[in-house]
């Protein structure tokens, strides 16, 4: 099987290549990994203090593996950070990252290349972010006797490595020394194929956005302090929305049954009426142009308000955010949230409003998320699968102030349960490495 590897990861390098030409993210992948050889080349190595090397897949995976780096890099400075992505989207939003010495693509799984990458790094220790499992790495680093951990994992039995054919690939999980689990059925799982050294340390990324959180209300985004400022108008938030979101949202804006919390006619909360923000997924112009269509004249793009979003909202009712990294924030001035991707291939971060303690909306999709599981079981998230249900449930948040603020509470002490998962990872490495 894993000759089957050494072929099909290189035939698999020259269809990227060939696409190269044609698709921007391919050309990005190739392009990227021909730039490392003069960044690392800047790097010699230094071994006064140690260093760690972490890889990440993507931008979401680095978000889960900050919060280690984060609380690593207070406790010994000195350290050196290597940090490496696969993805051009997590590259290219977190290439200038602070914290890191270094940030690279990893290059393509061959022998050659990941030794000659160990060669340069010499890193002392190396932890793998969820997964992004590459054989011939994780090979490398066993024979080379560099302790490896593996962070923020959660596996399902219907992943590949589970299947007869990915045998030869679960049995390159056995070089890290610990796996540190998201949930008790990955511990059980694992267990079953005989992996002893499983630790259940919840999702890293709780504590990066329980932090984040704590940072927006410090810079005045704490939403019981805009409410003891008196009048201001409720804030509904689709965030990372998709298309079949924004069909609904717009046919609810629309709709009779919502005029009353647009007009704050009969709405008797003593309130402002409600507005809404979109922060979409795909901000092209396209599609921003399409949103804006469905809602007509009450739609103005944010970078055109040149004001803050409280008072572009006192003269717009709705907002389009078209730009990206705003949205974290923005979820501290929202009363309920909306998240994109649930009528797709799955919801996107719900964590985020959750640390805010607002209640999620989304769509079906949402079974592979473990927090939606939760936070839908204690009532703090509703998923829907129509116009009707997703209509029904906003005007029930709405028009229920007890309801919405109850649901809101739930999902932020839900989020305060699962902190610590950083600090136990750390102090589990100090203690096992």
């Amino acid at each position: 099987m894993l000759l089957i590897y050494q072929i099909g990861i290189r035939l698999y390098y020259l269809i990227i290549l060939m696409a190269s030409p044609f698709s921007r993210r391919a050309l990005q992948w190739i392009s990227g990994r021909r730039e490392n050889k003069p960044l690392l080349s800047l790097r010699t190595a230094d071994k006064r203090g140690r260093t760690l090397w972490m890889h990440v897949s993507s931008l979401g995976e680095f978000e889960q593996g900050r919060p280690v780096i984060e609380r690593w890099k207070a406790e010994f400075p000195k350290d050196k950070i290597m940090l490496s992505f696969y993805s051009p989207s997590g590259f290219n939003v977190r290439k200038n990252y602070p914290l890191a010495d270094l940030v690279f693509y990893l290059p393509l799984d061959t022998p050659k290349n990941v030794n000659r990458l160990l060669d340069h790094l010499q890193p002392d220790i190396f932890i793998l972010v969820k997964y992004d499992f590459w054989p011939n790495l994780l090979r490398a680093l066993h024979q080379r006797k560099i302790p490896s951990y593996l962070i923020s994992a959660r596996f399902r039995r219907d992943q590949y490595i589970f299947k007869w054919w990915g045998s030869a690939f679960l049995r390159q999980l056995r070089v890290f020394r610990w796996i540190f689990v998201q949930d008790e059925a990955s511990e059980k799982l694992l267990k079953s194929f005989d992996f002893g050294r499983v630790i259940v340390a919840g999702d890293t990324r709780v504590d990066a956005v329980m932090t984040q959180g704590r940072r927006a209300e410090g810079q005045g985004g704490n939403k019981e302090g805009q409410k003891a400022e008196g009048k201001r108008h409720k804030v509904i938030i689709g965030g990372s929305t998709w298309p079949e979101e924004e069909r609904m949202l717009a046919n609810l804006w629309k709709s009779e049954e919502f005029r009353k919390f647009k007009e704050n006619k009969e709405y008797k909360e003593g309130e402002n009426s409600w507005r809404l923000v979109i922060a979409p997924h795909d901000i092209s112009e396209g599609h921003l142009a399409a949103i804006e269509a469905l809602f007509g004249a009450d739609c103005v793009r944010f970078s055109r308000c040149n004001q803050p979003l409280m008072e572009s909202l006192m003269k717009n009712p709705v907002i389009l955010i078209d730009s990206i990294g705003l949205l974290s924030s923005l979820y501290a001035w929202a009363d309920i949230a909306i998240i994109g991707g649930g009528f797709g291939k799955g919801i996107h971060n719900t964590l985020e409003p959750a640390a805010f303690g607002l209640p999620v909306v989304f769509g079906p999709e949402w079974t592979k998320f473990r927090e939606a599981e939760s936070l839908i079981r204690i009532g703090a998230a509703f998923s829907v699968t129509d116009q009707q249900s997703f209509s029904s449930t906003i005007i029930r948040l709405c028009s229920d102030p007890v309801f919405r603020v109850e649901s809101g509470v739930l999902a932020l002490k839900y989020m305060e349960s699962q902190t610590g998962s950083s600090d136990l990872i750390i102090k589990c490495l100090l203690e096992k490495w």
